[in-house]
């Protein structure tokens, strides 16, 4: 053969391995997290509520470092230019100023799941507490239900919750949210962990109204994971065991939730695929015959149920929810939906 014959056999051969190549799908990566004000730039952030000052700078080492300021008459925020579904969050926080380094009677927090409220933000936050109540890492509905998950046990891990973050030093917050399930953390100290049917919203760093308040929040970074979804759940309504059933429904194995509004009394019980019994939780009737929303979510083998946002119970199972049920000798049932990844 030919040099020339030769060299151009070698140029096909080299040519088919790269079209084979390129034909290969692409290597999927792990999220990884970025830093925040790179994820969304901070000129597309804005202040919403009180005229807080913010600013951004760069702090030692090169990491940004958000400082927030008042007096302002009323909480305001800096909020986050789009709503988040699941995410990690990462961010040092130091809370108090140059003639109070301890930030005595100062408040802050971190909203996650939020939305704006008349003018100003409402939702899940991410406590950041110095008082002697020592709440830092507990999980508060602003401008809703208040307190949720506070740091009020008198276990080992809830002293410990209390004891972790460090008054006029940086801490470390961890936030994680995926689906239901909301997990915070302060220097490395697991401190809240809340089921909630809200699954998306802003995210925003507060300053609390008042004489005085300075915050600062360095290196945040971002790991956003997906999102979960609410969506009709097709249902229908039958006897079971001799007790009138309201409405009941088949649930997939890829549910992570399930909710119903509800007029009159009665019972939400969840079903495990081997027929085990998860939880089984009684309600009473709203006042002046309105309805109440019956929320139960879970994720990786727990979860909680929700009556009016509020938790009635908390449950383990070791097989996924097969079927729930409303279960009452006179409730009504309505807008049956379902929870599951986007």
């Amino acid at each position: 053969m030919s040099t020339c014959r030769l060299l151009s056999v070698w140029i096909a051969m080299l040519a088919s391995l790269g079209c084979a190549s390129s034909r290969q799908p692409p290597v999927q990566t792990e999220p990884r997290a970025q830093p925040l004000f790179e994820s969304m730039p901070y000129d597309t952030w804005r202040v919403i509520g009180a005229p807080a000052r913010f600013s951004l700078d760069a702090g030692e080492g090169g990491a940004t470092v958000l400082t927030g300021r008042g007096p302002i008459p009323s909480n305001g925020f800096l909020a986050s230019p789009r709503p988040l579904g699941d995410f990690r969050l990462e961010v040092d926080v130091r809370l108090g100023s140059a003639d109070n380094p301890l930030g005595d009677k100062m408040n802050s927090g971190i909203q996650i799941r939020s939305a704006e409220k008349g003018g100003a933000v409402g939702g899940l936050q991410v406590e950041v507490d110095p008082s002697k109540r020592s709440w830092s890492g507990g999980i508060y509905d602003e401008r809703g239900r208040l307190w949720l998950a506070p740091l009020d046990g008198t276990d080992a891990a809830g002293e410990a919750a209390r004891a972790a973050f460090r008054r006029g030093e940086w801490n470390r917050y961890e936030i994680e949210c995926i689906g239901p399930r909301i997990r915070t953390r302060v220097n490395g100290v697991a401190c809240a962990e809340w089921y909630d049917a809200v699954v998306s919203g802003l995210l925003a760093f507060q300053v609390h109204g008042g004489p005085s308040c300075e915050v600062a929040f360095r290196d945040a970074r971002i790991e956003e994971l997906g999102s979960h979804a609410w969506r009709t759940l097709a249902s229908g309504a039958g006897a079971s065991s001799g007790e009138r059933c309201a409405w009941s429904a088949r649930l997939a194995p890829e549910a992570r939730g399930v909710r119903v509004d509800v007029v009159g009394a009665g019972r939400m019980a969840l079903t495990a695929t081997d027929g085990a019994a998860i939880v089984d939780v009684s309600f009473t009737a709203a006042d002046g015959g309105a309805a109440r929303r019956i929320e139960a979510v879970w994720i990786d083998g727990a979860g909680a149920v929700l009556i009016d946002g509020r938790r009635a119970a908390r449950f383990a199972a070791s097989a996924l929810p097969a079927e729930a049920r409303v279960l009452g000798e006179s409730c009504t049932a309505a807008r049956p939906e379902w929870l599951s990844r986007d």
